[in-house]
């Protein structure tokens, strides 16, 4: 079954938000929180190729609740790292969405050990460096 697309009601009409739209924003946010990481998959050939697993994005009456599964830098403390992504996903949500959340479950599924974060830390910056 298809995600129904989130409906949101302006001043000047309706807005129509599709699933896809909260998951992205929701993705890009934990990216700005420090420590914390997008977990890749392991299932079938995507987890072969590193796909990373994106947010679960629940549509409620005019609501969203948000899952999402992180990794954490080893070093952070985690319980802060998570609250840091609750609160980036909910405020990018509600600020560029334009949606109420009505909650956002973090998952803290794996810590990463320095040597596997200073590995993501160079790939990161040779596909920073290929964007140029």
């Amino acid at each position: 079954m298809a995600e129904q697309p989130l409906e949101v009601g302006t001043p000047y009409g309706r807005v129509t938000i599709h699933h896809e739209v909260i998951s992205d924003i929701a993705a890009k946010a934990l990216e700005k929180v420090e420590g914390a990481r997008p977990l890749k998959s392991t299932a079938g050939i995507m987890g072969f190729f590193g796909a990373e697993e994106g947010p679960r994005i629940i549509m409620t009456e005019g609501a969203v609740d948000v899952e999402i599964g992180i990794a954490v830098d080893y070093g952070y403390p985690v319980h802060e790292v998570a609250q840091g992504v609750q609160q980036a996903v909910r405020d990018d949500l509600e600020r560029l969405g334009g949606v109420r959340v009505r909650r956002v479950d973090v998952y803290v599924r794996k810590v990463l050990p320095p040597t596997e974060t200073l590995v993501l830390e160079e790939e990161k910056g040779g596909e920073d460096a290929g964007e140029s």
